[in-house]
């Protein structure tokens, strides 16, 4: 993909390679530096894109938010914005795996060396880590940060979907999705013509975002999710089923979620029953749950200044730093 050119992110460098490559097809990664000089090592800010895990790439600008870059650079941070593979020509159990494997990449000596090389010289601090994302990018940050608790240290969330197999992603929903209504056949569309098993990690285009919508309006998504992924442990799946096999393990910093009240892609009642389950299962004071009127993605535009971010993010950040 080309850089694209967006005040967002014009006050970093960018350097692009694949961190895993699948029947010759390479999954991009995006290294976003700060272009200021930095002092030791930088922390790490690890940042999935959303998409409801059929559409997007890591880095489209609309699902971007500005609170991300202000905070990486006022703390000097990189940030690692991955891609991974899309469904449906993937399944759910190999965008984990895609997962796994990009957090294996960060420790290799392939990324130090790149880095080293670059003009503007860094290090990464791959002991003070947080994980950020939004909707499927908020699933897969939990996802991430509930497998590797002692490693990472807080993970933010924007309105994940946290169980793909409620009624809210098997049955039709009673009205429009993102303020859009999608005839059926956008996802059969798409359906039809995928080119199940072959690998698609980036894909930005009308069509596939329509299929998007089709998917949660017409209560395909759960199905799309479960396909492929029978024999695939269930705590690979669920965060909650994660939480309940390690008994209550995250990282030290806290799980952040926050969540738009009149989101119609995650409804606030399917985020609220994680939080109450999540709050059962973990030490008191673990979950930090901030909601905010306002439609899905909600935040994008909000500033790190805010005071809700700042409330929501406070000790997240805090620990991440020390």
């Amino acid at each position: 993909m080309v850089v694209p050119s967006d005040p967002k992110i014009d006050d970093f460098d960018i350097l692009q390679t694949s961190y895993k490559t699948v029947t010759d097809h390479g999954i991009r990664c995006d290294i976003l530096v700060p272009k200021t000089r930095h002092e030791g090592k930088r922390p790490v800010i690890v940042n999935f894109h959303g998409g409801g895990l059929v559409v997007g790439d890591s880095l489209l600008m609309f699902i971007w938010p500005v609170w991300l870059s202000e905070l990486a650079l006022k703390h000097g941070a990189i940030i690692i914005s991955p891609n991974y593979r899309l469904m449906p020509e993937a399944t759910s159990t190999e965008i984990h795996e895609d997962v796994d494997d990009f957090w294996a990449w960060i420790h290799t000596p392939e990324l130090a060396n790149l880095l080293q090389k670059h003009s503007n010289p860094a290090e990464l601090d791959l002991d003070r880590i947080m994980a950020i994302g939004g909707s499927a990018g908020g699933t897969l940050s939990l996802y991430l940060a509930l497998a590797h608790p002692t490693e990472i240290r807080s993970v933010t969330a924007a309105y994940p979907c946290t169980d793909f197999m409620t009624s809210a992603y098997t049955k039709p929903r009673g009205g429009p999705v993102w303020g859009q209504n999608v005839p059926e056949s956008s996802y059969h569309d798409i359906m039809n013509t995928a080119d199940i098993g072959a690998p698609v990690s980036s894909i930005v285009s009308p069509e596939r975002s329509a299929f998007m919508i089709a998917c949660i309006q017409h209560g395909h998504l759960g199905a799309l999710y479960a396909r492929g992924a029978e024999n695939t442990p269930h705590e690979k799946l669920s965060p909650i089923a994660r939480l309940e096999q390690s008994g209550g393990m995250v990282p030290r910093g806290g799980v952040v979620i926050i969540q738009g009240r009149q989101d119609s892609v995650i409804p606030i009642a399917e985020t609220e029953k994680f939080v109450k389950r999540a709050r059962e299962l973990t030490p008191p004071d673990s979950i930090v749950y901030i909601t905010q009127e306002g439609e899905h993605g909600f935040d994008l535009n909000f500033r790190l200044n805010d005071h809700w971010l700042q409330e929501a993010l406070g000790k997240a950040i805090e620990t991440w730093l020390e």
